[in-house]
């Protein structure tokens, strides 16, 4: 018996979201706190996130008529089939109408809730159908829940539309070479051949000659989210992050927003609003702007900065900042 289907206008385009999953959605919302946290009232949502002080203290205008080189968009904690998914999806095809970016960095939990790729049509190809149809690639890392009932991770590592090359990998962007982006895709899950894997990454960050390096992951070092920092991951990546230069380092599992002020040079983003049931966030002194609502990002890359954005499902950028590179 076929199931029936709640139906979500996207583009124009009717697409189904399973009613056994929105009950089963519905139900895990509700026994959740989702208050929303916003900033304090002097703090201001745009900003400059550098390790130079020159930079900071100037006044840099956060919006340009000025192309990017590169942009792309980012989600996490997507993979639920939920209406909030598909809202999300939804205000990431019309940014992408009005400013297109060539590809999506989708850092883990990208099936609920236990990573069966039987789910990927529902989860994946259907929510993101509009942007999948425009040759827009998605760049998919594990999450917690990826790896339960899934091979480990290894059915969706051989799930062609999640462009993962392995468990860890790299990838650079950009045709302009002041421009160009090498982003690295970890593996953040207990279970991961850590040993390996930093070596792999503090070699593959020495030698980079990139302009701009982005690492992404699904766990945080830092949050003020449900799960909170990682101590453990924070000691294992930070000090690389720090040594390379990394210049941003973007994860979920804490479903909401917070961006931190530069720690060692890199800015650390929790972007996990992408459709699971929101987290209660609190706030740290290295908080710059958080906010627990269904989101995603986008990044114009620039020879000298990359502006960020978050998006809410109503379309409008909720938080700003600039990233510049650090002074050697």
């Amino acid at each position: 018996m076929k199931r029936r289907q709640l139906l979500f206008a996207i583009g124009g385009a009717l697409i189904g979201v399973p009613v056994i999953g929105a009950l089963i959605y519905d139900a895990i919302a509700k026994s959740k706190n989702q208050t929303t946290y916003e900033p304090a009232a002097a703090q201001s949502p745009t900003s400059v996130a550098s390790n130079n002080l020159a930079d900071a203290n100037n006044e840099i205008s956060l919006e340009t008529t000025e192309e990017p080189l590169l942009r792309f968009a980012a989600i996490a904690d997507n993979g639920f089939g939920s209406p909030d998914q598909f809202a999300v999806a939804k205000a990431m095809w019309e940014t992408y109408q009005q400013k297109p970016y060539a590809f999506v960095l989708m850092a883990g939990d990208n099936i609920y809730s236990y990573g069966e790729i039987k789910l990927a049509k529902a989860y994946f190809e259907e929510p993101y159908a509009p942007l999948l149809k425009e040759n827009v690639k998605f760049y998919a890392v594990l999450g917690n829940h990826d790896i339960i009932k899934s091979n480990n991770g290894l059915d969706q590592i051989n799930y062609k539309p999640f462009n993962m090359s392995d468990r860890y990998y790299s990838f650079t962007q950009g045709d302009v070479k002041e421009g160009t982006v090498e982003f690295f895709a970890l593996d953040t899950n207990s279970n991961a051949a850590w040993e390996a894997q930093l070596t792999w990454l503090d070699q593959q960050l020495a030698k980079s000659t990139a302009p701009w390096k982005i690492v992404y992951g699904h766990h945080p070092l830092y949050s003020s989210g449900r799960h909170g920092s990682n101590p453990e991951l924070a000691a294992k990546l930070a000090p690389i992050f720090a040594k390379h230069k990394v210049h941003l380092y973007l994860c979920g599992h804490d479903h909401g927003y917070e961006r931190f002020n530069a720690i060692n040079g890199t800015t650390y983003i929790v972007n996990g609003g992408g459709g699971a049931p929101l987290y209660k966030f609190g706030r740290s002194p290295q908080t710059a702007f958080v906010s627990s609502q269904f989101s995603f990002m986008t990044f114009d890359v620039y020879q000298d900065k990359i502006i960020t954005k978050a998006i809410a499902t109503d379309g409008k950028v909720f938080d700003r900042s600039i990233i510049t590179k650090t002074i050697a």
